[in-house]
């Protein structure tokens, strides 16, 4: 997926949202913006949006000396997560179908994103995502061959936010139990509120699965820069799980079939998916639609 236009502003709404967490210093915010806007001015339009972020939070970082803007908001996020995870643990226990529910759970925490939205409500997002319908709907077809792998089968399970990635622990448990070996994808710096390798530990997932970086610190998976463990990984999966908005921007013309669950926050990304799958564009405004969207490659 490439930059849009409407990705320009969102770049600046973004500097300003992290400028004011970085510093107290307004010179420093004023500094941030006008550099950000800087950026913008020469940005490789033909980029996906994570790729083009890279710079712009790279900026904000190096005149606010902040590297980790996000770093108590994550902490927050999974504390939060990991308070109510019993409660859903259990839902998933009691429900008709177990591995369905745990990832209804997994694509509602898909909220949790500061890069997209700057408020959300968590709690009813999760209530939401048990009883809405998906907008793009996958799911038979990715349960499907999940459940005709032998014991053995690789699934490659793309993370996305922290917080979140305590909800992704439910679909991550359920797969171990089937015996398929998983492997779980963070980024391998901060960004945003992306998940890192510690965010993965606090939710235990490191019981279920491998955790893996990708190489680097895009709020996505940009293959040509990721490090050439993803890349085997990638390359030798028997099934791609990839969640939320950047990994989707990333990997959404890649020639490779890759089941994208995510929370649409953004109209951009709306038209995008509504293009590829075939959807009505009105059906996708990116006011929080839920999506599990079977994606075949460039085929």
């Amino acid at each position: 997926m490439k930059t849009a236009l409407e990705c320009l502003p969102c770049y600046l709404r973004q500097a300003l949202q992290v400028g004011r967490i970085s510093t107290d210093d307004v010179v420093l915010q004023l500094r941030t913006m006008r550099q950000v806007a800087a950026l913008t001015t020469g940005m490789d339009m033909e980029k996906t949006p994570p790729e083009n972020s890279v710079a712009v939070y790279e900026a904000i970082a190096d005149i606010t000396g902040c590297a980790d803007p996000y770093l108590e908001i994550k902490k927050q996020s999974n504390t939060q997560a990991l308070a109510v995870l019993p409660e859903f643990a259990a839902i998933v226990a009691k429900s008709k179908d177990p591995l369905a529910t745990a990832f209804r759970l997994a694509i509602g925490g898909n909220i949790i994103d500061y890069g997209a939205m700057h408020s959300f409500d968590v709690d009813s997002a999760m209530e939401r995502c048990l009883r809405a319908e998906y907008v793009v709907d996958g799911s038979p077809e990715l349960l499907r061959q999940l459940r005709s792998f032998e014991a053995g089968a690789k699934v490659l399970y793309l993370a996305d936010n922290a917080g979140e990635i305590v909800y992704d622990s439910l679909v991550v448990a359920e797969l171990s139990r089937m015996g398929l070996e998983v492997t779980v994808v963070v980024k391998s710096g901060a960004i945003i509120n992306d998940a890192l390798i510690a965010d993965a530990l606090v939710c235990g997932m490191d019981g279920h699965a491998k955790i893996l970086e990708n190489g680097t610190n895009c709020p996505g998976t940009p293959l040509e820069s990721c490090s050439s463990e993803l890349l085997l990984a990638f390359q030798g999966a028997d099934l791609i799980i990839s969640k939320g908005q950047g990994n989707f921007e990333t990997l959404s013309e890649v020639n490779a079939e890759i089941f994208f669950l995510l929370t649409v926050k953004c109209s951009v990304v709306g038209a995008h998916l509504a293009k590829i799958s075939k959807t009505a564009k009105d059906d996708l405004p990116g006011l929080g639609e839920l999506v599990l969207f079977h994606y075949n490659g460039n085929s």
